[in-house]
């Protein structure tokens, strides 16, 4: 049975893990999965479009378990909470494997992660408009400020694992929709 798109993305996914993104190759791949590089690249296009397949598969089935995680009743809070459960999952993520930059290209990760939690974060400042908790003008927008400060926060850990980029991470995003907070 020939592998599916989703399995050869997370197969990078796991290879690039394992190595990182400038020693992981196609090959790796094709070796896994007993199949040519030819069938990745009719689903990718290229190393970096296998990449971003990867980040996306990943950052998809993170959105799935960060939302299935979600306690808090307030609009804050649940902003605040999946804040807090995304710099976790990063934080463990580094701790496991130190040496290997999953997280390159950079500007991949961020593309995807504002395409994939930027419309939940989105929906949760919706959320608190229309409960009346938040009165963000531009929920598009300041969801993607949001991303941004995640996206920053994480990659100043990768750099740096002893920093502690989440308090100040966490406190920008309050300050972010703090002046629409009744």
């Amino acid at each position: 049975m020939p592998a599916t798109k989703e399995e050869i993305a997370a197969t990078f996914g796991e290879v690039v893990f394992r190595y990182g993104y400038r020693r992981a190759s196609v090959d790796d791949v094709a070796r896994a999965l007993h199949i040519s590089k030819q069938t990745i690249y009719e689903h990718f296009g290229s190393k970096e479009g296998l990449y971003r397949g990867a980040v996306e598969l990943w950052a998809t089935q993170q959105r799935h378990r960060v939302e299935s995680l979600i306690t808090e009743t307030s609009a804050l809070g649940r902003l605040a909470e999946v804040t807090a459960i995304a710099f976790a999952d990063a934080r463990r993520g580094l701790a496991e494997n130190p040496r290997v930059d999953a997280a390159e290209p950079p500007e991949i990760v961020a593309e995807v992660n504002e395409r994939v939690f930027g419309p939940m974060l989105r929906d949760l400042i919706v959320q608190g408009n229309q409960a009346g908790e938040l009165h963000v003008k531009d929920p598009e927008m300041t969801a993607a400020f949001a991303v941004a400060i995640g996206v920053e926060a994480v990659r100043m850990m990768r750099h740096d694992q002893s920093s502690r980029p989440e308090e100040a991470a966490l406190d920008a995003l309050r300050r972010l929709v703090a002046g629409s907070v009744e």
